[in-house]
């Protein structure tokens, strides 16, 4: 009666909430928290995206987009969860197997093994083999550094061998007892340094501000060929807070 009498029908349309597309495919993206813990940034902006899509409207019909709000919150939730669980689960087994492999060389070195300390801190690629007699192999190695330091002082040349401060280092440790209850002074860092899994760990002799403190930074490789896994000491010298300006002029 209304269109014979020259009105229109009152037609309530659904409204159109592009936002909930938005916290769909923001939530497909925040998959890639699996393998990159950034990217759980798309999942915290999939659910606010989500949230927003679902907001009150003036409507009576369903508004266009809650659905792919809904479910791009339900998958951006999944993914985020299932990425920092992993990331944190991660970062907790490395940090254990980086202490007590540190602890374990600290024993070595403490025993007096340093033939075997060095070749800790060496990567599988570059250790001697098992049937190579280590001790007449590291005197040769010494003999030969010797010679080259004795023809830099004819030169007049100064001459510092490779790693000198990491070998200071661990050859003084033999001090310490092997059973010798290392504290560790701060939690174990977990860091990615150009693509390398790497761990800082810091251990003290005691509780004490004064104690002496080392810093231990290993680095974790896999075997290309068998698969398996293993740290090795890419760096063994006393701890030192960093100086920091407050402002660069």
């Amino acid at each position: 009666m209304s269109s014979e009498a020259g009105y229109e029908a009152e037609v309530d349309d659904s409204p159109l909430r592009i936002s909930g597309f938005i916290a769909l495919l923001l939530s497909l993206l925040s998959g890639f928290t699996i393998v990159a813990i950034p990217m759980v940034g798309f999942a915290i902006a999939a659910v606010l995206c989500g949230m927003f899509a679902l907001r009150k409207s003036d409507s009576q019909s369903l508004p266009v987009g809650t659905t792919a709000a809904r479910i791009g919150i339900l998958v951006a939730v999944l993914f985020g969860t299932w990425g920092v669980g992993r990331y944190a689960f991660k970062r907790d087994t490395l940090g254990s197997q980086a202490e007590y492999f540190a602890r374990q060389f600290l024993r070595v070195a403490s025993s007096g093994n340093e033939i075997y300390a060095k070749e800790l801190q060496k990567s599988y690629v570059n250790r001697y083999l098992v049937t190579m007699p280590l001790e007449e192999t590291y005197e040769l190695e010494r003999l030969r550094i010797e010679r080259q330091m004795r023809e830099a002082q004819e030169r007049g040349e100064e001459f510092s061998p490779p790693g000198a401060e990491d070998d200071t280092t661990v050859t003084d440790l033999v001090k310490y007892p092997v059973d010798q209850e290392w504290v560790l002074f701060r939690p174990v860092r977990i860091f990615n340094h150009y693509g390398r899994q790497k761990a800082e760990v810091v251990l003290a002799t005691d509780h004490t501000e004064s104690a002496y403190k080392l810093r231990i930074v290993l680095e974790y490789l896999v075997h290309k060929d068998r698969g398996t896994s293993e740290w090795y000491v890419e760096t063994c010298l006393p701890f030192r807070k960093r100086i920091v300006a407050e402002s660069v002029l």
